[in-house]
């Protein structure tokens, strides 16, 4: 049986992995703020500074390796308290890309001809971004899902399961979401998490009815 200790260095990991993605942009943009204002492209790229935008990712390999050399002296509990705590506090961020890829895919249907090629590629950026920010996460996911397997918490087959589902945007959230309320862990933020969700998309199809109606009465 695993020792149970209340920390470990992998709480830091995690969270410096949030800082980092909720960081790396606003880093990027206040470094380069001066640039922006560049004269030409070539004065652009001489002065830009865009080593902010590895941030995640390199954290990423930090995750992997991190998880690589400790897991046999952390805990499932420690792995699950992990993931979720990034997978819950990342939701914001993949919400914000999702409609900035939405945004991205509309400018296709703009005036502006050149927008045609410029929202493809930019919706295309923007989802290999969020893919490898989530997949940056997914080691601690991985290794809660191998330890809960050889434990026989959950069933090795749903396991492998849900260690595929960790590349799979949204549905790495809900089966770890499951797995947990399975388990009787992170239950009241998990329940107030998708009350939460539910509102949003509630709300979100209110202001579309109403955007509908509005259009068709005037």
């Amino acid at each position: 049986m695993e020792q149970k200790t209340k920390f470990t260095p992998l709480y830091l990991l995690s969270a410096l992995y949030m800082i980092g993605v909720y960081a790396f942009l606003p880093v990027w943009f206040w470094l380069n703020k001066d640039a922006a204002a560049a004269a030409s492209e070539a004065e652009y790229s001489e002065t830009a500074v865009n080593f902010p935008l590895a941030i995640p990712f390199v954290l990423g390999i930090v995750n992997l390796l991190a998880v690589l050399i400790l897991s046999k002296r952390t805990t499932r509990e420690q792995m699950l308290n992990c993931a979720l705590a990034i997978k819950y506090a990342l939701i914001p961020v993949f919400i914000a890309g999702g409609l900035c890829i939405v945004l991205a895919i509309l400018m296709m249907f703009t005036p502006v001809v050149i927008m045609v090629f410029v929202g493809p590629m930019l919706a295309a950026v923007l989802t290999v971004a969020g893919w490898l920010i989530m997949a940056g996460a997914a080691p601690y996911s991985i290794a809660y899902l191998v330890k809960a397997g050889r434990e026989g918490i959950h069933h090795k087959a749903l396991c492998i399961v849900a260690g595929i589902l960790q590349f799979v945007f949204t549905a790495d959230v809900i089966s770890l979401m499951v797995l947990a309320l399975k388990e009787k862990k992170w239950v009241k933020a998990t329940i107030v998490l998708l009350g939460l969700i539910v509102l949003a998309v509630l709300a979100v199809i209110g202001l579309i009815v109403f955007a509908i109606l509005r259009a068709i009465l005037t």
